[in-house]
């Protein structure tokens, strides 16, 4: 026993003897019962002197480190109920119930540490992480898919949620510049956007190959209503300015065609070539011709 170090089974031999020298001692068993409580009493523990009173011979010491590379606590029926190791890949901090599963883990190994929590099957249900310095909150499901999580990374904080197959359905983030909801098609494409910024919020509609087809936005001027075609093009728009409604149609090279509003001198059509220019106007005084 050189340099006060000690391995585990010499100190249960050591707390053992001692416990049957004087029973005012046997609290020093504790700390391998309890992990919780070992973290301070342990090296309280290797501090008493390890004499009993009845032994007056008995020799003295003092010890201020336990090196150990495994450390297991078991109950008085012998189980093992808490495991503390070290390897190479790094420190690892495991709680067993009283079946021998394990439900709470603790590691820090070279890509972060992460703390584990599991049910009585041995499936992950929660999990709480660090890694390249971005804090992860993870939720599963019994079968062990991940169902929720929450990050917050340079972008700001996002929360996802999945459905059993663990695809991504919905997910609100905060940015710099305002929050938004995403909500995804079953193949994980975003079907459904939700934004809010400083211009105004918006909504859009997204088919299943990615393409804008509606988009509702509200901004300073007034609402806006805009439908696209496959090809992401802008058909149709649906506005209302000043008070004053009004709707657009495109051709498929995004050109305005046809255009109608009502203001405070009545309703106009306005008819226009490929350049844009009008080419007739209908109003409530008849038909004009440019």
């Amino acid at each position: 026993m050189n340099n006060h170090t000690l391995s585990l089974a010499e100190i249960e031999i050591r707390l053992a003897k001692l416990e049957r020298q004087n029973r005012r001692w046997k609290y020093l068993g504790s700390p391998f019962r309890l992990l919780g409580r070992s973290v301070f009493l342990l090296a309280k523990v290797l501090r008493k002197r390890l004499s009993a009173a009845s032994t007056a011979a008995t020799p003295t010491a003092a010890y201020d480190t336990l090196v150990v590379h495994r450390l297991e606590l078991r109950d008085k029926a012998g189980k093992l109920r808490g495991l503390w190791k070290a390897t190479d890949e790094g420190s690892s901090l495991g709680f067993l119930d009283a079946a021998g599963n394990s439900r709470a883990e603790l590691h820090v190994m070279a890509d972060g540490p992460r703390l584990e929590f599991l049910d009585a099957a041995g499936k992950p249900r929660a999990a709480l992480g660090v890694k390249a310095k971005v804090p992860v909150l993870g939720l599963y499901d019994p079968a062990g898919k991940g169902r929720a999580t929450l990050l917050l990374d340079a972008d700001g904080p996002r929360l996802a949620l999945c459905d059993a197959a663990g695809k991504p359905c919905a997910a609100l983030i905060v940015a710099a510049d305002g929050p938004g909801l995403v909500l995804a098609g079953t193949a994980g494409e975003a079907r459904v956007v939700l934004t809010v910024n400083a211009e105004g919020s918006v909504l859009g509609l997204y088919d299943p190959a990615g393409k804008g087809r509606a988009r509702l936005q509200v901004v300073a001027e007034g609402p806006v209503l805009l439908l696209s075609d496959a090809a992401g093009k802008t058909r149709a728009a649906l506005i209302v300015a000043a008070d004053v409604p009004g709707l657009a149609l495109y051709d498929p090279a995004g050109t305005p065609r046809a255009a109608l509003d009502v203001d405070a001198n009545g309703p106009a059509l306005d008819l226009l070539d490929a350049a844009g220019k009008t080419r007739a106007l209908l109003s409530e005084d008849g038909l004009l011709r440019p």
